[in-house]
């Protein structure tokens, strides 16, 4: 199967840091393609397959893999699929790569044998610290012209990213989480109940377990309690409401069953990384 190839040079503008964020919102279907630099893609929500030139592999929510320059991919059945591509140059991170090595997980990760992508799976707390970090590094990227420490700090927040992310792959291994039938259960019914607080008793009768069990489970797949993990997905609902509506912070507050805006802004910062107003003004802003 033929593949065209995606240069630096159609990316990185001479004399900055070559590193580039891109939100693919959504992502479209994509015929098998290279590049001659890196690309970590970040899924964010929805479903799709990863084309390879001889392997097809299933996308959902909290995924993250690493492409190594000259390895033939794309995209296909495509169902909402949401992505961050962070684009690196070669020589942004050749000074780095031996020290980089020493950390757990990373070759795994990272360095892995020409035409192999590891899928790294993420819990809910990890893909939420992994995309404020993300974000953070488009923002920095973007404004390198400034003379403001905008490349140096896009380049630390850069390392700190791919040591995060090795250092996740290794905390599940040994410790997979096995899907339960139960848990899809309850979190469908949380995803039909968007609009409001579902109480932990609610839950409980969902799921037929006992709290506790309920808990454990929960924290085992996610990392969060179910309650919060609850919160978590009211919060990304309102994200789309943000992004898509002209809706009052208020009456996105409502929508999505906080009856209080100054509670619902707390929570929104503390898992989004910044207010509701800057969110959207970070993603609906025009930028040259």
């Amino acid at each position: 199967m033929s593949s065209f190839t995606l240069s630096e040079s159609m990316f990185f503008r001479e004399n900055r840091l070559p590193i580039k964020v891109l939100l693919r919102d959504p992502e479209i279907p994509f015929s098998l393609h290279s590049h001659d630099f890196y690309e970590l893609v970040v899924v964010v929500s929805g479903k799709g397959t990863h084309i390879l030139a001889n392997d097809r592999r299933h996308l959902q929510e909290g995924m993250v893999f690493f492409i190594k320059p000259g390895t033939a991919h794309g995209y296909a059945e495509i169902d909402n699929l949401v992505l961050y591509d962070v684009l690196i140059g070669l020589k942004a991170l050749s000074g780095h790569v031996s020290e980089l090595s020493e950390v757990s997980g990373f070759q795994e990760v990272f360095l892995q044998p020409e035409g192999e992508i590891p899928l790294v799976r993420m819990n809910c707390h990890q893909i939420s610290e992994i995309i404020a970090l993300v974000s953070a590094i488009k923002e920095e990227s973007e404004k390198q012209d400034y003379g403001n420490g905008a490349s140096a700090m896009a380049y630390s927040k850069l390392l700190q990213l791919l040591i995060l992310i090795s250092r996740f792959h290794t905390s599940r291994k040994g410790g997979v989480f096995q899907p339960d039938q139960r848990l899809e259960r309850v979190i469908a019914f949380m995803e039909r109940n968007l609009d409001r607080s579902l109480s932990l008793e609610e839950l409980v009768a969902q799921s037929n377990m006992s709290a506790s069990t309920l808990n454990r489970q929960f924290k085992l797949s996610t990392g969060w309690s179910p309650v919060d993990f609850h919160i978590h997905r009211r919060i990304a609902f309102a994200s789309t409401l943000l992004l898509t509506t002209n809706l009052s912070i208020e009456r996105i507050s409502e929508k999505t069953g906080f009856s209080d805006a100054n509670y619902f802004a707390r929570q929104f910062r503390s898992h989004m990384q910044m207010s509701p107003r800057q969110y959207k003004q970070l993603w609906t802003t025009p930028r040259a």
